[in-house]
């Protein structure tokens, strides 16, 4: 599916994507870890409707020691087809992912 109105900040955010080539390769980059992330996640058949993903993205920082925006791994979810749905009014979705699978590699779930 595609977000039309995905920004940095989450979908139909305020801020918009630099067309700088600094900012883009650091989204491209933000993306890509997002990605792989994922990748080693297992994937739920059902929403989990506890973990935004503003929430999910602060798990990557803490696992990884490094800066992703929620728009970045929203991106990133959206480049791997896991199924979301979107929060109304919020710039946040949930995906499907279960919480153990989530926090197991989270430092300050140890």
């Amino acid at each position: 599916m595609i977000e039309p109105t995905l920004t940095p900040f989450g979908i139909e955010g305020p801020k918009t994507f630099h067309t700088d080539d600094k900012f883009e390769l650091d989204y491209l980059r933000q993306i890509d870890t997002c990605i792989e992330w994922l990748k080693a996640k297992k994937i739920d058949r059902g929403i989990n409707q506890l973990s935004t993903s503003y929430g999910i993205k602060h798990i990557i920082e803490r696992e990884l020691n490094t800066y992703v925006s929620n728009g970045c791994f929203i991106a990133a979810v959206l480049f791997l087809g896991i199924p979301y749905k979107r929060i109304s009014g919020s710039p946040n979705i949930l995906i499907a992912i279960s919480g153990t699978e989530l926090y197991k590699n989270d430092p300050n779930r140890g």
